[in-house]
């Protein structure tokens, strides 16, 4: 069979981004069907530069939601809208960019290994030759993430199983006909942690494609990311790796012993950059947490 790939950008107020991130999907050795742009009512040029790249390429669609539903509701939109006769869904953040064969590669490891969805070597933007995420997977005791990264030293090389698929991710269709899509309660953090391990749970493979590389505009200075994320992301930082856990812990009353770890290591970013606005974010996304209801 043919291979019908509909690729999905969510994006907000994407501007410094978004136009590098589409450009290298255009240009893929296995072309995209359609790239679908979902814009989460943003505010800035993201648009405009999108409609400009449209008027010179008509597999650039857009779609526009009316307010920010966030990566799991803009992905949601993005999946409703696609192309029923494409085979493939791929989903891409908008501060990424692609190599060339990564469509490609990332078929190849389908068909190869029978995955229900593949994940590419992910490289930082700058410096290059660092692996931000080669798969990643969750300690299911404490709630730590744990990477697969760092100097490519050919230690990520092998095609293999992995947890959770972060940031890109290429979908058999078959898996969305048991897989509901994202959870949008999870709005942004943790909803592609919380989609793999439904995929997972379904009864379907993750791989990892170490042929398939793309670079994401990230800090290299873990702390300094941290900081970023805290102050855009606080209250889904604290709020999501609970709901999660809720779902998956081995045992939840031991993950609860970990939360002060996480309030101190948040706290102690929050007064060295002066970002105690963000921590009471992620304090208030804690109490949400433990009162959600999964």
């Amino acid at each position: 069979m043919k291979s019908r790939i509909s690729v999905i950008v969510p994006t907000w107020n994407g501007e410094k981004t978004i136009k590098a991130c589409i450009n290298s999907l255009l240009v893929q050795t296995v072309k995209p069907a359609e790239v679908i742009v979902v814009d989460n009512a943003s505010v800035d040029s993201t648009l405009s530069i999108v409609n400009k790249i449209k008027q010179h390429s008509q597999k650039v669609k857009i779609v526009r939601n009316n307010k920010n539903l966030g990566v799991a509701g803009g992905r949601n939109t993005g999946i409703k809208a696609a192309a029923k006769s494409s085979n493939y869904i791929f989903l891409f953040d908008h501060d990424m960019v692609a190599s060339k064969k990564m469509l490609e590669e990332l078929v190849n490891t389908v068909k190869k290994t029978g995955a229900g969805l593949v994940t590419p070597k992910i490289y930082y933007l700058k410096p290059g030759k660092l692996i931000w995420a080669a798969g990643t997977g969750v300690n299911l005791w404490t709630g730590q993430v744990i990477f697969r990264g760092g100097k490519d030293r050919g230690q990520f090389d092998a095609e293999v199983e992995v947890d959770v698929a972060p940031a890109a991710m290429l979908i058999a269709r078959k898996v969305l006909r048991k897989v509901r899509g994202f959870d949008e309660r999870i709005f942004a953090v943790w909803e592609d942690t919380d989609f793999s391990f439904k995929v997972r749970k379904a009864g379907f493979k993750i791989y990892y494609s170490p042929k398939a590389v793309a670079s994401h505009d990230l800090l290299y200075e873990p702390e300094a990311e941290a900081k970023r994320l805290l102050v855009r992301y606080g209250y889904f930082i604290g709020r999501n790796r609970i709901i999660f856990m809720k779902r998956y812990a081995k045992s939840f009353p031991l993950f609860l012993t970990m939360l002060p770890v996480y309030a101190f290591y948040y706290l102690r970013l929050a007064l060295r950059y002066n970002e105690l606005a963000g921590y009471y974010k992620f304090l208030k996304g804690n109490y949400d947490g433990l009162m959600h209801e999964n």
